[in-house]
């Protein structure tokens, strides 16, 4: 249908249709009019609501702008709490890593000194990363166990951290976790609290057998090798038999070793009467028999001490050498495939300039370093400096090498230290051997593990 109507005519009719007065032929005209003519369809909606006026329309408007404004403000305010919400959390984060921390009952590199009740103690982390924000002490029948709590190093929490605590009664031992580091009037190296955590009473136990070897490093210093048991009847014993073959100039330093090996596990062991090594020489079978009376007579004292007394274990390390025996091995991101990596943490009382290494296998020097900062700044207590050596350097044997380490430690008043023993380090490649730097000027300087 054509729409004919004027918007006059439209007008005109339009109280009528409101009204309901017109016909349905003519409210259909209408109707088709005003969908095509927005003046009349504005018409009809003036006469049926005569109410509104202009200023209810501008309120209409006023309404439809706050609208938006209050729409723009909420954004804004999701936008700014978003980045208090990071803020926070950033906080958060921030206060955990750098003040919080986390407690930890491993090893704390510490320098300890006890006198009666007193506990004086210099504490550093194991990296320049980390601080030591606070130790806590648990007390117990003279025991004291300590707990670290680190965070990441800040100018709140540098790294080291000194500080006292006074027992209740007279201090006769001292843990951290669950490691003895202080007992019978002498700090306790850590190889001794490793292999000590790993005593046992029952030799048939291998899984037990296995934790005390791997401690003690038979495997890194002799090789793979395979175990049988003697426990059939007393006295009982432990077959370890070689895999790789032993060249005849190495002969009398494998056997020192498995000595040296032999006697402490008799020594940790209860019920382990002896120790008997297998192995070849130059294709030629032969045996190397441990036993705990031969191991007591060497050592002057009952070697089942050493599973009671931890002092006693320290001393039988001493004792056979082992202490200069680097067995305390972790893996080390920075290590290629093919070289030995060494971690010196210093903990002693002087500023270093730098520490100089020298690795010496079969009395010659195959290898040397000198670990300082790469900025040039002194190495502080706390700071850790790391050189390496290539497997390389041993030339087509290094898979089955050994080398002894000589340290030298240079002050930054140009003092130069050289330290006296030896270390023994097996070439391991893609490993990492810790050692802490402990002493002064005045009484020397000392490596410990």
């Amino acid at each position: 249908m054509t729409d004919n109507l004027p918007c006059e005519v439209v007008k005109d009719l339009l109280p009528s249709y409101i009204d309901g007065l017109t016909s349905e032929t003519t409210n259909g005209l209408l109707q088709a009019h005003m969908q095509g003519c927005e003046d009349c369809r504005a018409a009809y909606e003036r006469m049926r609501d005569p109410e509104r006026t202009a200023e209810q329309d501008a309120q209409e408007k006023r309404e439809i702008d706050y609208l938006k404004k209050n729409r723009k403000r909420n954004r804004t305010i999701l936008i700014w709490s978003i980045v208090g919400a990071l803020l926070l959390t950033a906080g958060v984060i921030g206060t955990r890593f750098f003040l919080v921390g986390s407690i930890s009952s491993n090893w704390a590199p510490m320098d300890l000194q006890v006198s009666g009740r007193e506990l004086y103690f210099d504490a550093v982390p194991m990296d320049s990363a980390s601080g030591i924000s606070d130790l806590s002490f648990a007390e117990a029948d003279g025991v004291i166990t300590v707990t670290a709590k680190f965070v990441m190093a800040s100018p709140i929490h540098p790294g080291k951290l000194h500080g006292s605590f006074t027992a209740q009664q007279e201090i006769r031992e001292v843990r951290i976790g669950d490691r003895i580091v202080w007992a019978d009037g002498a700090t306790v190296s850590a190889f001794a609290a490793d292999l000590f955590a790993t005593r046992h009473a029952y030799v048939g136990d291998m899984p037990a057998n296995a934790d005390t070897a791997n401690a003690l490093g038979v495997g890194t210093y002799l090789g793979p090798y395979t175990n049988e048991l003697e426990t059939a009847q007393e006295p009982y014993g432990w077959k370890i038999e070689l895999a790789l073959t032993v060249r005849e100039s190495k002969q009398a330093q494998t056997e020192q070793d498995m000595d040296a090996f032999g006697r402490v596990l008799v020594g940790l062991i209860d019920n382990l009467d002896h120790v008997t090594f297998v192995y070849h020489v130059d294709g030629k079978a032969t045996t190397r028999t441990v036993t705990a009376a031969e191991a007591t007579e060497f050592f002057g004292e009952d070697i089942k001490n050493c599973g009671s007394n931890i002092r006693s274990l320290d001393r039988l390390l001493e004792k056979t050498g082992l202490n200069l025996y680097a067995t305390r091995q972790e893996s080390a991101d920075e290590a290629s495939a093919n070289e030995v990596w060494i971690q010196i943490v210093n903990m002693s009382s002087a500023e270093l300039e730098g520490i100089g290494v020298n690795c010496i296998a079969d009395g010659r020097l195959v290898s040397s370093g000198y670990g300082t900062n790469a900025d040039g700044s002194a190495i502080k207590a706390g700071e850790s400096i790391w050189t390496s050596f290539s497997a390389l350097d041993f030339g087509d044997s290094w898979d089955s090498a050994m080398t002894e380490v000589q340290f030298t430690v240079r002050t930054t008043e140009g003092e130069e230290y050289v330290l006296q023993d030896r270390i023994r380090i097996p070439v391991d490649p893609g490993t990492t051997r810790t050692f802490r730097l402990v002493g002064d000027r005045d009484s020397g300087f000392q490596l410990l593990q």
